[in-house]
């Protein structure tokens, strides 16, 4: 006898609190990769390993993302979701104890390809689930409360972990019990949560050829992706020079100082898309990217200056600029993917974003060693306002498409 479908109750407050811990798991994979960031200069003292050899360890992490972004996560509508989402906290825990012992730099690289791993595989799937049980059926809340989630938790896990640094005793151990209880937190949080994988049990279908596009939306589409990389290229840009540039340029060794300044950029982001929901699309792309290029050339002279304050003002305008940038490429997606291939375009859209958080990294830690770190950050700050300058000309150039205004979608015809 076929069970009866479960779908109504979604929309009752149970809906709501669901799609709030399947948020929070989300939140969790990117507090546990934040939480080594303020560490990374103690290991560079402890190993003996170069800048250059840094950023390689930082970027270590793309791979991992990739191979399950784009490999297993799209699985999980006929394996389940939730099983993916537990293997995600398993991976964020296994992470953060590959950390806490690892014995030199190949052992922080494995760990934190383990915490690419662990963000691939909750990612996207995560962000399918809250589609499905976000209430209202309104993807523009969905794709704004993903978005805060992922940049509020990488906030939250560099704060924490800076304070636990500079204040606690056995810094390189200590602060990994952080993501190891948020992950524990998380896998409680989706026992409470129903599935919403819509094939679970099917038979494995065909490799899918990539998605093609209607001609009409195609600009539109790398408009978005070329937002999505801005945003990560400046991730990759911040969370790689500013902790060695407030150490060192600026000579202030607190982790807390350092802990502080990238916290400011995240926190402002995930505010910032939780403050503007009425701002999406193109709109919101008009307005982040200005605002974008402006603060990269704040960025750029503060590099020269070597003064902290206005090094605070930045990093907060740069979080704005993301959080309004990041909302506009992220829905702006929403509206043209079609909806049989919604998941195929996401991966893609997430990868180019993944893709472009490697380039900084290796690129700045590579050129620290030979012309400085500021001259370095200067080199690629101002690389990145000049992508800024080309994307605001194409968004301008770029009409709205049809579609979008948080289109409501099927309910799953069951929950399991």
């Amino acid at each position: 006898m076929a069970r009866p479908a479960r779908g109504p109750r979604l929309w009752a407050p149970t809906a709501r609190r669901s799609f709030r811990w399947t948020a929070y798991a989300l939140g969790v994979t990117a507090f546990a990769a934040a939480t080594p960031t303020p560490l990374y200069s103690v290991y560079a003292q402890q190993f003996g390993f170069s800048a250059s050899v840094l950023g390689l360890v930082f970027a270590a992490y793309t791979p991992g993302v990739l191979l399950t972004l784009l490999i297993l996560a799209p699985q999980a509508d006929r394996l389940g979701r939730k099983r993916f989402l537990y293997a995600g906290m398993a991976l964020t825990a296994a992470a953060s104890v590959g950390f806490a012992i690892a014995p030199d730099v190949v052992g922080l690289a494995i760990a934190r390809f383990v915490a690419g791993l662990a963000v691939g595989a909750t990612t996207s799937v995560a962000t399918a689930a809250m589609t499905d049980l976000e209430p209202n059926r309104d993807p523009h809340h969905v794709a704004r409360v993903a978005v805060a989630a992922n940049f509020g938790g990488f906030a939250a896990g560099v704060l924490a972990s800076a304070a636990l640094v500079e204040f606690a005793p056995f810094p390189t151990h200590l602060v990994y019990l952080l993501p190891v209880v948020a992950g524990a937190v998380g896998v409680l949080a989706i026992r409470s949560t129903p599935e919403t994988a819509p094939s679970l049990g099917a038979p494995a279908e065909p490799r899918r050829l990539p998605v093609e596009l209607p001609p009409e939306l195609r600009r539109p589409f790398w408009v978005a992706l070329g937002g999505i990389a801005a945003c990560y290229s400046i991730y990759g840009l911040f969370a790689a020079l500013v902790p060695s540039y407030v150490r060192n340029g600026l000579a202030l060794p607190d982790a807390l100082d350092s802990g502080f300044v990238v916290a400011l950029m995240f926190g402002t982001a995930a505010l910032v898309q939780l403050a503007t929901s009425q701002i999406r699309d193109r709109r919101a792309l008009l307005v982040g990217l200005p605002v974008l290029l402006v603060s990269l050339v704040g960025l750029v002279a503060i590099l020269r200056l070597g003064t902290f304050g206005p090094l605070l003002v930045v990093a907060a305008a740069l979080g704005a600029a993301v959080g309004l940038t990041f909302m506009g490429s992220a829905t702006l997606v929403d509206r043209i993917a079609p909806e049989e291939h919604r998941g195929g375009v996401l991966a893609g859209y997430y990868s180019a974003g993944y893709l472009a958080l490697a380039v900084p990294t290796i690129g700045v830690a590579a050129a620290s060693e030979r012309i400085g770190l500021a001259t370095a950050g200067v080199l690629f700050g101002g690389l990145l306002a000049a992508t800024t300058a080309v994307l605001f000309v194409l968004i301008l150039w770029t009409p709205t498409p049809p579609g979008g205004g948080g289109r409501p979608r099927t309910p799953p015809a069951a929950l399991r």
